[in-house]
């Protein structure tokens, strides 16, 4: 991480100015101990006659933000060293982001001691920033006497540091997505609300275009690729498409995957071959229609009838193709969720690798289970340097439970290894407005024994939140999640930033960074 460079902004009373000794005094040991940790820190009263040295009136606060503003720093501290008026430093915060014309990286800094209302002062300029929904992070202490001070105001700046050095990433991927369309195949599943979504406010909000087709397109399509003599994925078939063909010679013929006919959903091979024949005219009808993320009702017409979309969605999502070759990743969610579609396109468009899709199972003992009806991308059955082609000799296909696919197919089972920093992530809606809830975990070990547990045919991650595990499950907001490995919190806060959306994210150390929707 490059040096981490602050502005300080110290605004006082126009009452107190007697007490500028003491004022400058109290300022310069919030300065002091900064520079110790090698921050450089651009003070907004420099370069000012000594009584013009801290802001006490409206000019002084124009004048003192906009030298800090030149200067581009990482975040503003506003430095509250008694008792200020709160609206000149939310004067100061608005000035800053109108100077800068870009949005403040803000902390409230209150120099707590019992003689001076520091701490007080800080409580009523977060009130003023908290009422225009304005975001901001308050910290407050004796921070040249209590080192826990110190270290939680250094991880705000540490993490204000990594979102500065976001920025670039974070608007190339605001730009791209007003070149995205999304396709729904089929509508609302399994009565799921939070899946569903208004398309005019994702054109207003984030310029994304939209297309629906029934899921039997995809069906239609299908029965193009491979010819059956009977029902699809029960009788003889002949494979007409070359990709089709070489799928099933790669994963099947030279054993890149482990397969297990032994259930009554997945009796042979050709279940499977009609699911690869899917995933091929579901890539088909992306590529005709221009389609960058997508969702797949699936439940229940196609578990019910022909099979389960596990294989589509899996690979859809992947960064190789089924045939070993590698190919775009198209972010799609299952259950037709638009919300956790548009989640992963973010997460996605951030990395440039795959973005998983998964159900927020279990929390035991502070441990986080995701675990999904069988679909998670191979490229988590390794970690993110493996070689993605290799990941695929990990996958495990076996047949579906049967309650939940009546009609069969195999599901892609595997295990995300242990040891990797993990973001989890969903977009939702309070009272109709976006907002983004996001964590990180780190993964641990997957015992084969869980999937007894959680449903045999399905895949598992397991992660520790830097949260406790009851408020991760109060503060989330659907049953579905967005993951990608890597720590992307700061990315995820500057990117809702910059949406102008509510946000509600905790970060590596689990501290709170919070936005009103």
């Amino acid at each position: 991480m490059n040096k981490i460079k602050v502005g300080l902004f110290t605004p006082i009373d126009f009452k107190a100015k007697g007490n500028l000794k003491k004022y400058l005094r109290l300022e310069s040991r919030v300065i002091d101990v900064l520079r110790k940790q090698g921050i450089e820190v651009i003070r907004g009263g420099d370069q000012f006659s000594k009584e013009d040295q801290l802001a006490w009136n409206t000019q002084l606060i124009h004048s003192h933000i906009k030298r800090i503003a030149q200067e581009r720093p990482d975040a503003l501290i506003i430095n509250e060293v008694d008792w200020t008026l709160p609206y000149d430093s939310v004067d100061a915060v608005n000035f800053f982001q109108r100077e800068r014309k870009d949005i403040a990286r803000t902390i409230i800094f209150g120099y707590k001691t019992p003689e001076i209302p520091g701490l007080e002062t800080g409580i009523a300029v977060d009130g003023g920033l908290r009422e225009i929904g304005a975001s901001y992070q308050f910290c407050y202490g004796a921070i040249d006497k209590d080192p826990q001070v110190l270290q939680e105001l250094m991880n705000i700046l540490q993490f204000c540091k990594r979102r500065s050095e976001s920025k670039e990433t974070v608007k190339s991927a605001i730009e791209k997505l007003s070149k995205q369309k999304y396709l729904a195949f089929g509508g609302m599943s399994l009565r799921i609300i939070t899946g569903t979504a208004d398309i005019e406010q994702w054109q207003k909000l984030f310029g994304i275009s939209y297309e629906a087709l029934d899921q039997s397109e995809i069906k239609v399509r299908a029965l193009e690729l491979v010819r059956w003599e009977n029902r699809p994925g029960e009788s003889d078939y002949k494979i007409v498409d070359n990709r089709v063909k070489k799928a099933v010679n790669f994963l099947y013929k030279k054993g890149h995957g482990k397969f297990d006919f032994s259930r009554k959903t997945l009796p042979s091979i050709n279940k499977l071959v009609y699911q690869i024949s899917l995933y091929y005219a579901a890539l088909n009808i992306c590529s005709e229609y221009g389609i960058t993320f997508a969702g797949v009702k699936c439940q229940t017409e196609m578990t019910f009838h022909e099979c389960s979309a596990c294989f589509l969605t899996s690979f859809l999502n992947n960064d190789v193709g089924p045939e070993g070759e590698v190919k775009k990743v198209i972010p799609v969610a299952c259950e037709a969720d638009m919300n956790n579609a548009l989640t992963q396109l973010w997460m996605h468009l951030l990395t440039g690798k795959p973005a998983g899709f998964g159900d927020f199972r279990d929390v035991e003992k502070d441990v986080l289970f995701i675990v999904n009806c069988g679909q998670h991308p191979p490229y988590f059955f390794g970690g993110p340097q493996e070689d993605s082609i290799k990941k695929l000799d990990r996958v495990e296909y076996m047949g579906q439970e049967e309650e939940h696919s009546p009609a069969g197919g195999s599901s892609v089972r595997g295990r995300t290894p242990a040891g990797y920093t993990m973001t989890i992530a969903r977009l939702a809606r309070e009272n109709l407005r976006y907002y983004i809830v996001s964590t990180v975990i780190k993964t641990m070990d997957v015992s084969p024994k869980k999937h007894e547990v959680y449903g045999l045919s399905w895949p598992i991650i397991m992660g520790k939140p830097p949260i406790s595990g009851d408020q991760l499950a109060r503060v989330w907001p659907a049953n579905h999640l967005a993951f990608a490995y890597g720590d992307l919190t700061p990315h995820l806060v500057e990117m809702a930033e910059r949406l102008n959306i509510g946000y509600r994210i905790f970060d590596i150390k689990g501290r709170d960074y919070y936005k009103p929707s």
